[in-house]
């Protein structure tokens, strides 16, 4: 029962955190379960959290959503689901998330190298699908291919949370098919979706009071905080 508050308690700070600026919650909240849950459950009941977090940023922003954006996004996550699933339990996780790092600090700085405004929906939705069945908190990388510039603060939130709320349940199904047994775990789940609930309301009233011009400051640097502890845990797993 501990355990439940706990996790619960993390789950509405870190909500309230994705919320307010639409990526950040999700690996904290990885790194916190790291700590109590066995590894190789880690990715998947990550994920099944995750999966209510963002349903619940969905349910609370519903309007602001670009759905011209997600129906392709859609699209190429099942491919990319499909092509991974086979994959998910044995590819290598350090490299990964070196370049993952790489590549969202790449994005988040120098976008126009990538030229990220002209990818495709469906192929951004089957890159980032397939990684987020191998490295978990595939967050910021949804984050960096949006086109963020072209949309206001809400919408790039509301849009994100419903390509994560994909993402989380193509992760789920993929897990379930390969014998995870996730629901095990219903207390800390249960636990974790309400608690998920009130962070994503306390985070959208938030969001609501921040300028935009300091919204996008504030998220290319919380992006590059995230994308180096990834480079940087990649780089120890590999070295160790």
């Amino acid at each position: 029962m501990a355990l439940v508050l706990l996790l619960s308690l993390a789950a509405f700070v870190t909500s309230s955190i994705t919320a307010a600026m639409g990526v950040g919650g999700g690996v904290v909240l990885l790194a916190i379960m790291a700590q109590f849950v066995p590894p190789a459950l880690l990715i998947p009941l990550h994920g099944a959290a995750q999966l209510m977090s963002n349903t619940n940023r969905v349910f609370v922003q519903h309007r602001h959503i670009n759905w011209t954006y997600v129906r392709p996004f859609f699209l190429g996550s099942i491919l990319g689901g499909a092509a991974i699933t086979p994959l998910a339990l044995y590819m290598p996780v350090a490299l990964g998330q070196v370049l993952l790092g790489l590549f969202i600090l790449l994005a988040t700085w120098k976008a126009d190298w990538l030229k990220l405004s002209n990818w495709h929906p469906a192929i951004s939705g089957g890159s980032t699908t397939g990684l987020s069945l191998i490295l978990g908190a595939t967050g910021p990388l949804v984050m960096s291919v949006l086109p963020k510039s072209e949309w206001r603060r809400e919408t790039v939130v509301a849009t994100h949370g419903m390509a994560m709320t994909i993402q989380h349940g193509i992760k789920i199904i993929a897990f379930t098919s390969l014998s995870v047994s996730i629901l095990d775990y219903w207390p800390m789940l249960l636990g974790i979706g309400l608690a998920t609930l009130a962070g994503n309301i306390a985070g959208a009233r938030l969001l609501s009071t921040i300028p935009e011009s300091k919204f996008r400051m504030v998220l290319n640097i919380l992006l590059s905080m995230l994308a180096l502890r990834l480079c940087w845990q990649g780089l120890s797993s590999l070295m160790g």
